[in-house]
């Protein structure tokens, strides 16, 4: 049931109405409006179940429906903008569900509204059979399905089942967690998250405490492209990559294998399953009847390259497998399955994804592209821009074009993580760890000092800005290297990337211009002739001359220059350096996106 809140007048009126009464913020009448409406309650007894106020722990309402025997609780925003709940997400995620489900000490300062729950759940324990969590708000709940930062949040949320479970008793008492949408548009279909495949000849394995399973057997591979064809990327995204390129000796060999079996017919089906290592996926649950499995929520773990060069082979074989013979030869290729029974975005199952895929070398950047920041930096270039964000190494090149249009994506290229990191580390003037990124993505400290969470509240339009200044940079550096004096010509090749962070500076103060950079060059990624041009001159005619004076008048810089000793081109303190010769040349001030 869809309450509609038509008109933000009856809100305001509201919250005129109440607000000596009830105080609290004005968002906190939207909980008041919807429980009254929806539940049928009189205002007194609504206002006896909405949190005004702070200290909410990322609840804004709640209601026990006793007859559906249903627990709701609810977030409220009122606005278009799904990712608002993002904060709200993490802080019921990381105290909430524990404070209301869990044995956590007693808050002194919590909402009322948390004691009255935790007596009403208390009183009604019994009567439980599910619990929602659920998120309302006015815009399209199809953009929240694309969210990939909501996704990872939301599953956080799904992993907090155990203290629902351990609070009722170990009752079988459901969690879900919606997005609700109060406004008037066409229902969105449900997700399919479980599906039937082949599975046979199988093993089980347990953990000591029973928490997880692993099953090992034989799945066609049929029927895990159907999974694929299904849920797209979704289907890949606990796997550290999307799959590797096609010219790569495993794709190639497998493709080769592919053809031998199902165009040549020299070689039978089983034979892939010998020469293949064998897929890991995860899953929620894993039921058997009758001689199939029932696989609920399927994540893949590693096989990712497999996948994508199995559907890539079917779709070019097409007008083959026409023939029965033909495609049941393909129907007939099974690979070894490896599939963890556990949450699909728990430790346990990034622990096992890693120990996976150490056959292709597993790279820092991989193992860090499923973290909340990099879906939320996807969610955001996506959102603002249409601009994919390949967290996933080739994530990019494996989508469809009917993936990307579902997505909204509409530039033809994608951003990618090492040269997004240099951009941002740039910005920062960090020029040492632009050509240390191993390190950047393997030390916690320095990961976190790069990718930074104000980067999610900036304008995007400055960081693509910046990002194309490293695709434009080789053009730049010739014309640099021609300007140079011949003392100074071969040194400043090494002084790449701190062209590339006194480039980013000179087109942040140019106040004049960058509106208009913004506008025009900030919502793409093409390597137009005019933004090249523009970050020429800029290089010629002012960076060049700020390094070059820094260099020139300080001794002991042209001493190491003329011994080739060049790694003070890449130090933090030059750079520091020449912000202090632009900010006396042509007063630049640092500033970061």
């Amino acid at each position: 049931m869809t309450i509609i809140l038509r008109d933000k007048r009856e809100l305001d009126q509201l919250y005129s109405d109440y607000k000596g009464k009830y105080e609290g913020s004005k968002e906190d009448y939207f909980a008041l409006l919807y429980l009254k409406k929806k539940f049928g309650l009189t205002m007194e007894q609504a206002a006896g179940l909405v949190a005004f106020g702070n200290r909410d722990y990322g609840i804004d309402a709640y209601y026990v429906d006793r007859a559906a025997r249903n627990l709701y609780l609810f977030q409220f925003k009122w606005s278009e903008d799904h990712n608002l709940f993002k904060e709200s997400m993490e802080r019921l995620a990381a105290a909430g569900m524990e404070v209301i489900f869990g044995r956590r000490h007693v808050d002194p300062e919590q909402n009322e509204v948390i004691h009255r729950l935790k007596a009403d759940l208390y009183e009604h324990q019994a009567v439980i059979d599910r619990v929602f969590i659920q998120f309302v708000f006015k815009g399209d709940t199809t953009a929240v399905e694309r969210s990939q930062g909501l996704e990872g949040r939301q599953e956080s949320l799904e992993n907090k089942q155990h203290l629902v479970r351990q609070f009722f008793n170990d009752r079988p008492v459901e969690l879900r967690v919606d997005f609700i949408s109060d406004i008037v548009g066409p229902g969105r279909p449900p997700v399919q998250d479980s599906f039937r495949v082949g599975f046979h000849d199988t093993v089980c394995l347990r953990t000591e405490d029973g928490k997880q399973a692993m099953h090992l057997g034989f799945v066609p591979l049929v029927d895990l492209l159907t999974i694929y064809k299904v849920l797209g990327q979704k289907f890949l995204s606990r796997n550290i990559r999307s799959g590797l390129p096609e010219d790569t000796p495993p794709n190639r060999k497998i493709r080769q294998v592919l053809t031998d079996i199902v165009i040549r017919c020299s070689v039978r089906p089983e034979v892939f399953t010998f020469y293949h290592n064998g897929v890991t996926l995860a899953a929620e649950k894993l039921e058997f009847s009758d001689g199939k499995a029932t696989i609920v929520v399927p994540r893949v773990l590693n096989g990712a390259q497999t996948l994508n060069t199995f559907r890539k082979f079917i779709e070019e074989s097409e007008s083959l497998l026409t023939a029965n013979d033909r495609r049941a030869l393909v129907e007939a290729i099974t690979v070894v399955a490896k599939i963890v029974v556990d949450n699909p975005s728990g430790d346990f199952v990034s622990q096992v994804t890693i120990a996976n895929n150490q056959q292709n070398p597993v790279e820092p950047w991989h193992l860090r592209s499923n973290d909340q920041v990099q879906c939320d930096l996807q969610d955001r270039f996506a959102e603002q821009l249409g601009i994919f964000y390949s967290r996933h190494e080739n994530s990019f090149q494996n989508m469809t074009w009917e993936e990307l249009e579902e997505l909204e994506i509409t530039e033809t290229k994608d951003l990618r993580i090492k040269p997004l990191a240099q951009t941002f580390l740039a910005a920062q003037g960090e020029i040492d760890r632009m050509s240390r990124l191993r390190e950047v993505f393997e030390q916690p400290k320095w990961y976190e000092d790069c990718f930074r969470d104000a980067y999610l509240k900036c304008d995007p339009r400055r960081i693509i800005l910046g990002y194309k200044i490293g695709l434009v940079l080789n053009p730049i550096m010739r014309q640099v290297e021609a300007r140079c004096a011949q003392w100074l010509e071969y040194a400043i090749r090494r002084a790449r990337n701190l062209v590339w962070a006194m480039l980013i500076q000179g087109m942040l103060n140019d106040e004049g211009h960058l509106p208009d950079l913004l506008d025009s060059h900030g919502v793409d990624l093409r390597k137009s002739t005019d933004f090249k041009d523009y970050m020429i001159t800029l290089a010629t005619n002012k960076v060049y001359f700020i390094i070059n004076n820094v260099l020139k008048n300080d001794e002991g810089y042209k001493s190491k220059i003329a011994d080739a000793k060049y790694s003070l081109l890449t130090t933090k303190e030059l750079f520091r350096r020449c912000m202090d010769e632009a900010y006396n040349r042509h007063g630049w001030n640092k500033k970061n996106f």
